[in-house]
């Protein structure tokens, strides 16, 4: 079936570029799935391609968009200063994401992140991308909880009650 067919997929009429849809993830919200936090946000027209669709690499920045905003709402901050003055921060430490179908120009995408795991040390975060009830990605990121010693050298370092205290909470929430 070329994309200038019409199809159905649950019930709806779609035709064009929404055909993808019949090959995405579709599955609602179950309450005890439910993320630890949701944003929304709209593609841009300088994160997309010729064709209109978001570039990949744009999608790591949508995870790290998400989780600065996850953290301003529990009053947390991913770059601060401990009570002695020092600096800490959350580098990095591994990322990956997987596309089911594309994002374009103007959409509007809702960004769900999941604690997966946390550490003394460390935290994993999960993403999903969707676009109502079409998933378009899912993505992984851990970052490492860390004391900056001197300009660009890192020690990671155990997160301080402060944050493990506020980042449970958000965890056990349903």
């Amino acid at each position: 079936m070329d994309s200038g067919q019409w199809t159905v997929d649950s019930g709806q009429w779609m035709h064009g570029k929404l055909f993808h849809n019949l090959l995405a993830v579709h599955c609602p919200l179950d309450p005890k799935d439910m993320p630890h936090f949701q944003t929304t946000r709209r593609v841009e027209f300088c994160e997309t391609d010729l064709a209109g669709i978001v570039h990949f690499a744009n999608y790591y920045r949508y995870m790290e968009q998400a989780e600065h905003e996850f953290f301003r709402s529990l009053g947390l901050k991913i770059h601060g200063r401990f009570p002695d003055g020092s600096t800490y921060g959350w580098p990095r430490v591994a990322a990956s994401a997987s596309f089911s179908a594309p994002a374009y120009y103007d959409d509007e995408i809702d960004v769900r992140l999941t604690i997966l795991k946390r550490t003394h040390r460390s935290l994993t975060i999960s993403y999903e991308f969707w676009r109502g009830v079409v998933r378009l990605a899912t993505g992984e990121m851990k970052t490492a909880f860390c004391h900056v010693v001197s300009p660009g050298k890192l020690t990671s370092v155990d997160m301080p009650h402060e944050i493990t205290s506020v980042l449970d909470a958000a965890m056990a929430r349903p």
